[in-house]
């Protein structure tokens, strides 16, 4: 099964020829369902904003109208009522408004079934029959399972009913032009309208928010970088991009209709594609797919789906909103590609990016399927502003308070405070990461005062969103509660064990890694069980026959997290570094592995022992390398996934394959599973890596993630060459081997991952072609790059002393900041020994132009002669060829010899374009070998 690595873990993927479908999880892994009403079509969504208009007016047919209350006798917004009966050829669905009153279209005299539903109550079923008009008042039971939570009804009134968002999401078309003979430019996008119509999207509040094209027209793309345009050419063939098109909505901020209001044409009658176009596009915008069958439905029609009125509605609220441009056009070789200029927040936020251009080809069960564009404004890279570290958000976060109880069922019921204040003036809507499951009962602010809220069905574009009566003044603090309650976050895995799901979206996460934030946690959990969380422990305590933890964060962190089950505690003393840590295991098996009897004699607690001895070495290790953790405790827990390991701030989740010995996997796997095994040996020093990659030194887009994942992998081989003791070069040696074969085996397509385009392209190297190109090079050309930086700063004097202080640098210099590829680099070039300036100039341009940007990796032969020298030495002369490089590729290549106590460098070798070079050295003695790039550091084919 290919794996995709999410942050510091994988996410798995099935396929089934060019189907994709989720499977497990972490960071994207997650994608699992939310409660809600069912998905609605268009034109029951129009249905409804029809009857909105006429509420006032006398009916004058047989109609079916009423109020919707709780057993207080407050009135319920959002119910959904599903009518059928007499004469009926498919059900009326209706929405009960902001005051819970609802009211059907004509009906035919006879008899009717009413139902109403809304997550919370019991169902309501009611007989009407129909011979005249009939009012009726509904009173909704609240359902047995939901009596615990601490909501009534009256505050459901709040979600989905801000009037603005009402007419934002029933809006209907307006007047249609003749338009003709137009070219609209967005950036490096341009648009050409030969000849057709263009209808408005009515005005909200008297401003224009979007507009539909139907005729034909050309859209064309020319990239400002020379990287994007490769990427281009390898998606399409062509290093520029363009489309023939016969329709495109566009939905904008405000004055992005001016564009188009010079050359409106005569008015003509509304075309029936402009009407079907709009329906299928807002059925599209409306639907999250909860089993994502490609990365582009992974990334717009996933857990964090944006909803494009929530969006628009933001906008409408604050004038000075970042303005944005999205543009979907059905093109006649491509038919669904979505072109975005936003500004601040990204073109694509789901990639924590903030490049503001992007163009996207959503072909889930195609082979074009991808981002085909991701960058910043032209004027950004003219003036030279142009920075993965911009910030790309709206409010920032200070302080969680969450407080969680999860029952016996599994069933979360959390309440979460979050302070923060607004970056961007006159903001007013707050867009948070939350599992679309858990569904949100209550928001309201710090004097308890409800607040409107946006949380759609999970089915549907059911991301989560707040407003805020007024926008916040500048850099003041303010605070909101939400509470909330579901499932799909902790699911039974066995007797005693569980999944713990939804690792960044169990609670409501404003910003995801793109900052660091306090925390305060409480877990109330039955007693049984355990609860093992980010923060420091700061009291227990048993409330009947529920166990309370609270911990709290020392330090900002990235994010909050938990595993859950019944667990057993082993410590460890860390005399050296002062760290504390501690293991938590299971005792049983989950019922996965149950059916294999070699697993029954698994030892967990003495390979618990194992895993701690492994994280103390490696925090040692990682301390002199790299600096000081952030964390002065660190707990290693076990988790039931087979195959998938995850780190968060103070917290390890080690998979359950770390706990098996090797006798265990070789009866598994029938005999030894070389992968395998190197899986294992890797996973513990990889993850505690991580405290210091990705936690204590963030990253500040997709294109910097490498800077986590890379390192880590690196510190894992770190880890085999220092602490595995005097036989450590065969573990050494084979673990650059396998991290080789992973960068350059190419798979069924033809296609290794290399070739899938740079390092620096992350998430985005993904594609059907190139399923698994994100961690097949992320993780070990990542591990590459840092290592052959080592190699080359590497001498027989001050051995890794160069090293050492460039990385204690990059960690101390970016505690408090994300880090990027440019900043690093920069670090770098501080430390860097002179015969790394190739260029002379004090830059390592040449080396991140190769290995970040570039997608080389050069071939080399080497052969050499020992010959007597003058005084007892000797002449070693050797032949060095360098190919399948282009003219300008450069490289400093180390050749060891081995005098008796294993292979040490003697020499670095500097190699240019396709060439070959002879090189005369004279040792002090006769070597056993000489032999270039020994240990496998440089990464050749």
């Amino acid at each position: 099964m290919p794996q995709w690595p999410g942050l510091f873990g994988h996410f798995v993927f099935t396929f089934t020829g060019s189907r994709m479908s989720l499977s497990c999880f972490p960071w994207v892994r997650h994608h699992l369902t939310y409660p809600g009403r069912q998905h609605l079509s268009f034109l029951h969504i129009l249905a409804v904003a029809l009857l909105c208009l006429i509420a006032t007016m006398p009916l004058h047919a047989e109609t079916i109208s009423g109020t919707v209350l709780d057993p207080s006798g407050a009135v319920v917004s959002g119910a959904r009522i599903e009518i059928t009966g007499e004469g009926l050829e498919q059900a009326i669905v209706l929405l009960s408004d902001a005051q819970g009153k609802f009211n059907s279209p004509e009906l035919k005299a006879g008899s009717y079934s009413l139902r109403v539903e809304l997550e919370g109550f019991e169902a309501l079923t009611k007989t009407v029959e129909l011979k005249g008009a009939v009012q009726l008042q509904l009173t909704l039971a609240i359902a047995e399972a939901q009596v615990t939570i601490n909501v009534v009804g009256k505050n459901l009134a709040f979600v989905n009913s801000d009037p603005l968002y009402r007419q934002l999401r029933g809006i209907g078309l307006g007047q249609t032009y003749r338009f003709t003979n137009y070219t609209l430019t967005a950036d490096v996008g341009t648009f050409r309208f030969e000849k057709g119509t263009l209808t408005e999207i009515n005005p909200v509040d008297g401003v224009e928010s979007g507009a539909i094209f139907i005729g034909e027209g050309h859209f064309s793309l020319k990239p400002v970088l020379r990287v994007d345009a490769r990427e281009i050419e390898r998606r399409t063939g062509s290093a520029e991009i363009n489309e023939d098109f016969t329709e495109v909505i566009f939905r904008f901020t405000r004055d992005a209709w001016s564009k188009f209001q010079p050359v409106l044409g005569e008015k003509v009658g509304t075309p029936a594609e402009a009407s079907a176009a709009y329906s299928h596009w807002r059925d599209r915008m409306r639907e999250r797919r909860e089993h994502p069958l490609g990365f582009t439905q992974f990334l717009l029609q996933g857990e964090t789906m944006d909803n494009v009125d929530a969006d628009l509605m933001a906008a409408l609220y604050n004038p000075s909103h970042p303005s944005f441009f999205n543009a979907y056009l059905r093109g006649r070789k491509h038919k669904d590609l979505r072109f975005f200029v936003r500004t601040r927040v990204g073109a694509l936020p789901q990639l924590d990016s903030p490049e503001e251009v992007g163009l996207v080809n959503c072909d889930p069960e195609g082979m074009d399927d991808g981002v085909w564009y991701l960058a910043h404004l032209q004027s950004e890279y003219a003036n030279g502003t142009a920075n993965s570290g911009e910030d790309r958000r709206l409010f920032a976060t200070s302080h969680y308070k969450i407080e969680t109880v999860i029952s016996k069922n599994g069933h979360l019921f959390s309440t979460a405070t979050i302070t923060f204040k607004p970056l961007v003036a006159g903001e007013r809507v707050l867009k948070f990461g939350l599992l679309p499951n858990l569904r949100v009962m209550r928001v309201s602010d710090e004097r308890g005062q409800a607040l409107h809220w946006i949380q759609e069905s999970r089915k549907e574009d059911g991301s989560f969103y707040v407003i805020l009566p007024q926008a916040p003044g500048a850099g003041t603090e303010q605070s909101i509660t939400v509470e909330y309650a579901g499932n799909k976050v902790v699911e039974q895995a066995g007797d005693g064990s569980f999944y713990v799901s939804a690792r960044e979206s169990w609670y409501p996460n404003l910003n995801g890694f793109g900052e660091h934030a306090l925390y305060d946690l409480t877990y109330k959990v039955p007693r049984r069980y355990k609860v093992i969380s980010v923060g420091k422990l700061q009291a227990e305590s048993a409330e009947d026959d529920f166990a309370v933890t609270h911990w709290v964060t020392p330090t900002a962190v990235a994010v909050a997290g938990f595993n859950y089950g019944e667990y057993k505690k082993i410590e460890l003393p860390d005399d050296k570094t002062g760290y504390k840590i501690s293991g938590y295991y299971l005792q049983e098996l989950p019922d996965s592995l149950r059916r294999y009897s070699v697993l029954r004699s698994m030892a967990p607690g003495s390979m618990t022992k194992y895993a701690l001895e492994q994280t103390r070495a490696q925090l040692q290790l990682c301390t002199v390398y790299f600096g000081k953790s952030p964390y002065e405790y660190i707990s290693i827990t076990e988790q039931p996934n087979f195959n998938f390991g995850q780190s968060w701030p103070n917290l390890v989740y080690l998979p359950i394959s770390a706990y098996m010995d090797s006798t265990q996997r070789w009866m598994l796997f029938g005999g030894i599973n070389n992968k395998f095994t190197g899986f294992v040996q890797e996973v513990t020093p990889h993850e505690v890596a991580h405290q210091w990659w990705g936690h204590a030194v963030g990253w500040a887009s997709y294109h910097d993630q490498w800077l986590s994942e890379g390192f880590a992998e690196f510190s894992a081989g770190l880890f085999l060459q220092q602490v595995m003791g005097k036989d450590w070069r065969k573990d050494y040696i084979e673990f650059w081997e396998r991290l080789r074969l992973r960068i350059l085996e190419k798979n069924n397509f033809g296609v290794a991952p290399n070739d899938a385009g740079p390092i620096w392209m992350g998430m985005r190297l993904v594609s059907p072609r190139t399923q698994n190109a994100y961690q097949n090079v992320t993780y070990p050309k990542g591990a590459f790059i840092l290592a052959m930086l080592r190699s080359m700063m590497y001498s027989s004097q001050d051995q890794d002393k160069a090293f050492v202080a460039m990385m204690h640098e990059f960690v101390e210099s970016h505690r408090e900041r994300m880090a990027t590829t440019e900043s690093f680099k920069a670090v770098a070039e501080k430390h860097m020994t002179k015969l790394m300036d190739l260029q002379k100039n004090g830059r390592l341009d040449w080396f991140f132009s190769e290995w970040v940007y570039g997608t080389q990796i050069p071939k080399y032969h080497f052969e050499y002669q020992l010959s007597p020298g003058e005084g007892g030495k000797v002449k070693l002369h050797m032949v060095v060829t360098q190919s399948d490089v282009d003219e300008h590729f450069a490289m400093l290549v180390p050749v060891f010899a081995d005098f008796g106590s294993g292979m040490a460098p003697i020499v670095q070798v500097g190699m240019a374009g396709n060439s070959t070079r002879n090189i005369d050295v004279i040792l002090p003695r006769q070597p056993k070998k000489v032999a270039l790039n020994a240990y496998r550091e440089i990464l050749e084919r």
